[in-house]
């Protein structure tokens, strides 16, 4: 019996969770994330301000999760999709343009710049205390097309594939910054190549 309540908990904590999730983002989109406040996320999804913040300890918070979610739910597919590819660079070129979607970098530079400002902030947390619940997920995408292509010769072997994975990851959220604050500099196209080309080729300089 005591098994059976805790979980009935647990279900209901997670749909309040989702439905803050799901009403705080209907805000940010249809009027901005900082004209939103945590008191008008409370009343649209009818729970107390405090149940807000027992489950997220900022606004930033949410988007996080949110992203976290979408990762989780079509990251294993698009991972199937891009394994049929040929080669390693096809394969992230095609997953990085999948998460132009979950990341919104292009769909609402308003929350990717405040989802980018606060997952910086965690990095750290992630790295230090090992706590993969803070990742975004996105490793978890990239670590097999990266030990796919050490398999194939294509990638170096003497680096761990998971430090090279949060390499990448890396690499793409701070071109993801750059873009969203100087969109003019290059087009997105333009950008992903540059990614693939320093993440697979380094600066070093081959002319003659």
């Amino acid at each position: 019996m005591e098994q059976v309540r805790v979980s009935r908990t647990e279900r209901k904590k997670e749909e309040t969770r989702k439905k803050i999730i799901t009403v705080a983002m209907d805000l940010f989109n249809s009027q901005g994330f900082d004209q939103t406040t945590v008191e008008q996320i409370a009343e649209e999804a009818d729970v107390n301000k405090g149940t807000i913040y027992n489950h997220f300890p900022a606004k930033e918070a949410i988007i996080c999760e949110f992203v976290q979610r979408i990762i989780k739910e079509q990251g294993p597919e698009a991972l199937k999709q891009v394994m049929r590819l040929p080669d390693t660079r096809s394969r992230l070129v095609s997953v990085l343009y999948k998460a132009l979607e979950w990341f919104h970098i292009k769909s609402d530079t308003d929350i990717f710049e405040k989802y980018a400002t606060y997952r910086t902030q965690k990095v750290f947390q992630v790295f230090r205390d090992l706590d993969m619940s803070e990742s975004s997920g996105f490793r978890d995408v990239l670590e097999p097309i990266i030990k796919l292509g050490i398999e194939a010769g294509e990638i170096r072997r003497d680096i761990n594939s998971m430090i090279i994975s949060a390499h990448l990851e890396t690499m793409y959220s701070n071109w993801g910054v750059l873009w969203v604050a100087n969109p003019e500099l290059f087009p997105v196209d333009e950008g992903i190549n540059m990614i693939m080309d320093l993440f697979l080729s380094g600066v070093e300089n081959r002319d003659g």
